[in-house]
């Protein structure tokens, strides 16, 4: 058992499922979140059923399989981790789980979206309708999403998001797309530089448990490889083809070096894994 200290984004010593609950998620997302069942619960039990924070075998198994992770040791965890994304201070790229480890003296920084069968948000062009709505309620002049997405496809894609430069019409290639891929993704090599680590990995840990439905699980299964291949098809080609199930684990990716319009650069120079796990939840003692 691999033994490792968690804190709360605020800074909190997380050593039980109980100090999970208190501390692990800011007071709005745990009034939505935390249930039995669900993804921010089952994260947490996960991290802390022997009694005190150990790291899931599944994820150890995981790291182990691929030679670029293999004989990983994770030192530490931050629940709720945010990292800055360019163009505004609002909406950071929120990690449920951010780690720091090392593999023969590499740092590495590992960020966990734990999901049960919750999809990846909206697609690109709801979330960027949603993101005009709450400019129209709140009375803004106007809001920098267009410009934070387009900064995203081009970094991670090598496409741009919109047909026009006054960013009125979305890209077909881009409009479908599960949008919190892109951050997540993207946020996690930023977390990686913030951190100064030389290796970022990027791990979906999924649940299947008594109130998840089989049929939203594949679809989200569906959509993260459709938006793997993109990645792939971007930055390593002839690797597209990939299909990523549950404990696999792909790269080294190197995003290639474009230029992007923004205040600072997609990390290209740190090579990127991503990685899915899944755990069957039969019930909780």
């Amino acid at each position: 058992m691999m033994r490792v200290q968690i804190k709360s984004h605020a800074g909190k010593a997380i050593r039980t499922l109980e100090d999970w609950e208190k501390y692990a998620l800011p007071p709005a997302r745990k009034k939505l979140h935390w249930k039995k069942g669900r993804s921010a619960y089952e994260l947490g039990w996960s991290w802390t059923s022997n009694g005190e924070p150990a790291v899931p075998p599944e994820l150890i198994d995981l790291l182990d399989s691929h030679e670029g992770t293999r004989g990983t040791v994770i030192l530490s965890g931050v629940t709720e981790r945010e990292t800055a994304l360019p163009f505004s201070i609002r909406g950071p790229r929120c990690h449920d789980l951010a780690l720091l480890a090392e593999q023969g003296g590499c740092p590495m920084t590992i960020c966990i979206e734990a999901k049960a069968d919750e999809s990846f948000g909206g697609t690109v062009v709801e979330e960027l309708m949603k993101a005009k709505n709450r400019v129209k309620e709140k009375n803004r002049a106007g809001t920098m999403f267009p410009k934070r997405l387009d900064w995203l496809t081009r970094s991670l894609l090598g496409l741009p998001a919109f047909k026009d430069d006054q960013f009125a019409e979305l890209s077909d290639d881009v409009s479908p797309l599960p949008y919190q891929l892109l951050p997540a993704i993207g946020g996690t090599l930023l977390e990686a530089a913030d951190q100064k680590t030389l290796k970022a990995v990027f791990v979906v840990h999924e649940f299947r448990t008594e109130l998840t439905e089989d049929a939203k699980l594949e679809a989200n299964a569906n959509a993260l490889n459709r938006f793997l291949r993109l990645l792939l098809f971007a930055n390593k080609p002839g690797h597209e083809d990939i299909q990523l199930d549950s404990s696999h684990m792909i790269g080294p990716i190197l995003i290639t070096d474009r230029s992007a319009e923004g205040p600072i650069k997609i990390p290209y120079h740190i090579p990127l894994f991503i990685g899915k796990i899944r755990t069957e939840v039969e019930g909780h003692g």
